[in-house]
């Protein structure tokens, strides 16, 4: 073999033997057909076989592996290539160690952050780089004094001259503070170019709900997104001959707009021990999967069970308590609360065993009374834009249903051959463990002992999500408990579509609950 060949499996060690094996089968099957392969050819088929298996999922660290053995020679022969890191694990330490600079050590001192080895790898690999508090603040004024202009410096102004629209300046600092993207006392914040996209694309494969909302990135802490309400009409009308003709008769296209406002949110996690460099290493993939999954959770329970509720009673998550002032669901008002709570014409009290009809059911509930509507939320063109959402129990149940579970019914895919049901009525089926069972009136009690299932149907096109800020990491020291606290905190905003403009007239989801299961 041609030295690149042999340069390349040299590389590749015995967790990897796949790969090597591909390669093998891969020439000896070609040469068998066109005969003896020319240096380049071979070359080719390698650089084929690894650059798949680079781009294939992560399996037991394989990729990582490859895309280490024959990728980036700026980490060759660092302990960091030894250990399979790529450029997300790079920045990822060298933030984690970055942070904790001049904080005190459990066994006296100071950290003095990334080693010299951490930050010449970091220099070589990363397009990453940062901004001081001052400068995040100085953006945070900019654009709020885009959204609220001419702020006054005494609320009694604002009270006299009615300018409901505008900040005191006790209100203007708060809200900076609020919209801080480096909010730290150490002065720096990292804007990872690798780590930060990577934690977002683990997080979207794992949630089931988040991804299916079109997203966009708010250049302001609140943005408006135009939205069709109506249809221009179409008139009949006569020929103009005459040359003082009067103008035909104007029809004014409606519209509306989606209002996405950004919250924060945080990940907050404990780590017991010494935060040295060499210590963290081996963990540093698993830090990153949890708060992958952390991520994927979350943000698939905030706009399902989104209710800003924050009362004794009352919360669909915590119907019969005070919940916690830092609960992620307060953030924003989400699908469920659309129909239990805003527009509870489009909620459906089953009280009974689950059945077929209640999809139909839930279509019907989304279908606007409007003639002119541009869009039948419960009739859509593309049958992936409406979806069925429910807990585990009413995934349960619906494989049971008569219609899918006999052969004879519904042939091949029946639910007893399969154990699985893709779509019904058409529409696709996500069964997720961030809509629970309820008690009879589908909300949540703080002690969840619901027994009643649930169904959520939503139409993709009357939600939108916003990312205002992506995931910064902050880490302090704890010396008192030998512990180290990391922060990954978020900008997000979720907006819902209402062709009238109030919550009440949300159309595009309903929810069936009550059912027993």
């Amino acid at each position: 073999m041609p030295d690149e060949i042999q340069d390349v499996l040299a590389r590749l060690d015995a967790n990897v033997g796949a790969a090597m094996d591909e390669i093998k089968t891969r020439l000896a099957a070609v040469e068998s057909v066109a005969g003896e392969l020319t240096e380049e050819q071979r070359t080719n088929i390698v650089q084929q076989v690894v650059g798949a298996l680079s781009s294939a999922p992560d399996v037991n660290g394989m990729t990582r592996k490859l895309r280490f053995g024959g990728g980036d020679s700026r980490l060759k022969g660092s302990k960091f290539g030894r250990m399979g890191m790529d450029v997300g694990d790079i920045e990822f330490l060298y933030d984690l160690q970055n942070s904790l600079r001049n904080q005190p050590r459990a066994g006296g001192g100071v950290y003095h952050g990334p080693s010299a080895e951490l930050e010449a790898a970091f220099k070589d690999v990363s397009d990453a780089y940062y901004l001081t508090t001052d400068e995040v603040r100085e953006l945070g004024y900019r654009e709020l004094d885009v959204q609220f202009p001419r702020v006054p410096k005494h609320g009694k102004l604002n009270r006299m001259f009615g300018r409901q629209e505008r900040l005191d300046q006790q209100g203007y600092d708060a809200a900076v503070r609020a919209m801080d993207s480096a909010e730290t006392a150490y002065g720096l914040q990292l804007i990872g170019a690798q780590y930060v996209p990577e934690l977002w694309d683990a997080a979207r494969p794992a949630s089931r709900i988040f991804p299916l909302f079109d997203a966009f990135e708010m250049t302001a802490p609140t943005a408006y997104l135009p939205v069709e309400a109506d249809l221009p009409d179409m008139l009949w009308v006569g020929e103009n001959t005459a040359n003082n003709s009067s103008d035909y008769t104007t029809d004014k296209t409606g519209s509306n707009r989606v209002t996405v406002t950004a919250q924060k949110f945080i990940i907050h996690q404990m780590w017991s021990g010494e935060m040295e460099e060499d210590s963290i290493i081996p963990f540093v993939p698993y830090l990153r999967r949890q708060s992958a999954s952390s991520l994927a959770h979350f943000s698939d329970s905030l706009v399902i069970n989104g209710d800003t509720t924050n009362l004794a009673t009352g919360n669909i998550n915590e119907d019969d308590a005070d919940p916690a002032d830092t609960r992620h669901w307060l953030a924003f008002d989400g699908i469920r609360h659309a129909a239990l709570v805003d527009n509870t014409g489009n909620a459906n009290d089953i009280a009974a065993a689950h059945d077929s009809s209640h999809y139909l059911a839930l279509k019907t509930d989304m279908v606007q009374a409007n003639t002119y509507a541009p869009m039948h939320w419960g009739y859509p063109l593309r049958s992936e834009d409406l979806v069925f959402a429910m807990d585990f129990s009413t995934y349960a149940a619906a494989l049971q249903l008569d219609e899918v579970l006999t052969v004879d019914k519904y042939g091949p895919q029946a639910t007893i051959l399969t154990g699985e049901l893709g779509r019904i009525w058409g529409h696709p089926i996500i069964p997720t463990q961030v809509i629970k069972l309820t008690v009879a009136d589908g909300k949540v009690d703080t002690a969840d002992t619901g027994t009643k299932g649930q169904i959520v149907a939503f139409n993709r096109n009357g939600f939108k999500v916003g990312h205002r800020r992506r995931v910064m990491l902050e880490t302090e020291r704890l010396p008192g408990r030998d512990q180290t606290r990391l922060i990954y905190s978020l900008r997000l905003g979720f907006g819902r579509y209402s062709a009238t403009g109030a919550a009440s007239g949300i159309e595009a989801a309903a929810v069936a609950y009550n059912i027993t299961v």
